[in-house]
C-alpha cells in the first residue's frame, strides 16, 4: 500500500531531478547558482501568464497574498520565503512544508503538480484502474504486473515495484545523486571555496576549520560563483558600456559594495543588482 510519506518522498526526489535538468535550460541564469533573489525573479517569470488555479492557490497559501502583476513589491518583501526552497534545491536541507514543495515544482515547471495530483496518480486506486484498462486492451498484457505500480512524470510513465519504489522513482535523480557521490570522493582535497575579503579561494572541505560554529564563508566549489570578485571603484571606473552596466552592487544597512557579476552578496546575502547612474553618483567617490 502506498503511503503519503512514500508519495511525498517520491515527489521531492522527482522535483530535485527536474532541477538538475532545468539548470541547463531556458532559465539556467536563475538556477545554476540559485539564490533567494533569483528564485523570486524566476517566480515572477513563471506566474506572468500562469492561469492554473492550482498554481495560483499554492502561491497565495505560501506567501499569504494572491499573485497580481502589480504586487512585485510585496513579493520582494517576502524574498526570505524562498530560503527553504533554495536550501532544498541545493540539497543543503530537506523541505517539509507541502506548499513550499509545490512552489518548488512550479518554479521548475515540474508535472504532475501539486502534490495532491501527484499522490493521486500514484495511488493504489489509480493503479488498479490503469491495470484494468490495459487488461481490457490486451488480455495478455503484462506490462504492468500485479506487484508493480506506475510513478507518473510529465509525458511518461516509469513502472516501479512497490518493494523497490525508492530505487526506481526518478531515475535521473539517482544518476545525479550517484554523480554527486562520486564527486564527493574528491572533496578530501580542495573542492570547497572560501570567501576571503574580496574573492573566493579553494580550501580543503575536510579541514578542521570547516564546521558549524565556524564563521568563515565556505561553500562547495561552483565554477561560476568562484569567479565572483568584489570591486574597488572610484570616479574613473568604467561602469557602463553604452546602456549596458559593467558593474553590479549590493546595499544592506546602508553599506554599498560593488561586484563583477550579479547574484547574492557572499558576506551578507543581499541581492546584487545592476549598477545605476544614481548609485554611482551617490556612493562612488573620487580616486585618490
Amino acid at each position: 500500500m502506498t503511503t503519503t510519506h512514500d508519495s511525498l518522498e517520491a515527489y521531492k526526489k522527482a522535483i530535485r531531478a527536474k532541477f538538475e535538468k532545468e539548470k541547463t535550460k531556458e532559465y539556467s541564469s536563475f538556477l545554476l547558482v540559485p539564490s533567494r533573489a533569483k528564485l523570486r525573479q524566476l517566480c515572477i517569470e513563471r506566474f506572468k501568464n500562469n492561469e492554473s488555479n492550482d498554481d495560483l492557490k499554492s502561491f497565495e497559501i505560501f506567501f499569504g497574498f494572491p499573485f497580481e502583476s502589480g504586487n512585485k513589491n510585496k513579493l520582494q518583501a517576502a524574498t526570505d520565503r524562498f530560503r527553504p526552497i533554495e536550501n532544498f534545491l541545493k540539497g543543503e536541507s530537506d523541505l517539509a512544508d507541502i506548499e513550499g514543495i509545490n512552489m518548488s515544482a512550479i518554479l521548475l515547471d515540474f508535472e504532475p503538480r501539486p502534490f495532491k495530483k501527484f499522490a493521486k496518480l500514484n495511488s493504489d486506486d489509480f493503479v488498479e484502474d490503469v491495470k484494468e484498462k490495459n487488461f481490457d486492451k490486451n488480455k495478455s498484457n503484462d506490462i504492468i504486473k500485479k506487484e508493480e505500480k506506475p510513478v507518473f512524470f510529465k509525458d511518461e510513465i516509469i513502472v516501479a515495484s512497490k518493494s523497490n519504489l525508492k530505487k526506481k522513482v526518478g531515475i535521473s535523480s539517482l544518476v545525479v545523486l550517484g554523480l554527486f557521490g562520486a564527486k564527493s570522493m574528491f572533496f578530501k582535497e580542495k573542492e570547497c571555496m572560501e570567501w576571503k575579503e574580496d574573492h573566493y579561494e579553494l580550501v580543503d572541505c575536510q579541514s578542521e576549520e570547516v564546521g558549524f560554529a565556524n564563521t568563515k564563508i565556505i561553500k562547495p566549489y561552483n565554477e561560476i560563483e568562484f569567479s565572483r570578485k568584489e570591486l574597488t571603484v572610484c570616479d574613473t571606473t568604467k561602469f557602463f558600456n553604452g546602456d549596458k552596466p559593467l558593474v553590479w552592487y549590493s546595499k544592506k544597512n546602508n553599506e554599498v559594495q560593488f561586484f563583477n557579476m550579479d547574484g547574492e552578496n557572499p558576506e551578507n546575502g543581499a541581492e546584487i543588482k545592476k549598477v545605476t547612474q544614481y548609485i554611482v553618483d551617490k556612493y562612488v567617490g573620487d580616486c585618490e
